[in-house]
């Protein structure tokens, strides 16, 4: 066989056996970690409410040596004629170390922040980073939310005294134009925590509550909120002012 013809075949036989090799492209492993989970970004009073698990591994599945960093950027734009995803114009806002979280909060697994001041009709933008004890930085979450004029506290809050039960009553909401009543928040705290925690997991339909196996002889604190839908956004309005109750027996 002349040598060009056999330097042809064993080019073809090389071709072929390459392409029996092909497959899907696998991703690099890489032992940053995951992005947090979980994120959440909403308006709740004159604030917005930032808040995030924290990841437990890398992104190759290996266990994280220890909780991570999260970078907070933020960034404010125009909703009306910016474009936020165009320009990455953030600035670093801060960073949560897991073990001393102030100025975010701990409840449980989840941190939350509250940004404030802002400015009511801005849009922002928020990029959170987890970063290990190596300096190895996640993907970033982005999370965009248009800041707007507070909803009012529910007004005439009060906190009724029962047998081993609190009765809660307030004033009805007043809307304003495009406005759409979601339901009532309820926050209770007791006398030994500085933190309001949720009564119930849905909001409520109606201005009154009746908070049911409570310890008699304990004072327990309130404040309400309305959950407003304006658009596209659900809204958490400001607190009530606190009320408190101590249920007793006999009442």
């Amino acid at each position: 066989m002349p040598l060009f013809k056999l330097f042809s075949a064993l080019l073809c036989l090389a071709l072929l056996t390459a392409c029996g090799n092909k497959g899907p492209v696998r991703p690099l492993e890489t032992r940053q970690p995951k992005s947090v989970q979980a994120p959440e970004l909403r308006q709740q009073g004159d604030a917005l409410l930032l808040g995030w698990q924290l990841p437990t591994s890398n992104q190759d599945g290996s266990p994280l040596k220890a909780q991570p960093v999260v970078d907070i950027y933020r960034s404010s734009y125009d909703p009306a004629n910016e474009c936020p995803e165009c320009f990455d114009r953030s600035s670093l806002l801060v960073s949560i170390n897991p073990e001393l979280p102030t100025p975010a909060q701990r409840s449980d697994k989840r941190y939350l922040l509250h940004d404030r001041p802002l400015q009511a009709g801005s849009g922002y933008q928020y990029k959170l980073i987890a970063r290990d004890s190596d300096g190895e930085q996640s993907r970033p979450i982005i999370l965009r939310q248009t800041f707007v004029e507070p909803i009012p506290a529910p007004q005439q809050v009060v906190a009724t005294a029962q047998d081993r039960s609190v009765l809660l009553q307030w004033q009805p909401a007043q809307l304003r134009d495009g406005e759409e009543l979601i339901g009532y928040l309820l926050y209770r705290r007791l006398d030994d925590q500085q933190s309001l925690y949720p009564v119930s997991a849905q909001p409520l339909t109606e201005a009154r509550f009746e908070d049911f196996s409570l310890e008699n002889g304990r004072r327990y604190f309130y404040r309400v909120r309305l959950l407003v839908k304006r658009g596209k956004q659900q809204i958490e309005g400001r607190a009530s002012e606190e009320v408190d109750a101590t249920p007793q027996a006999g009442i």
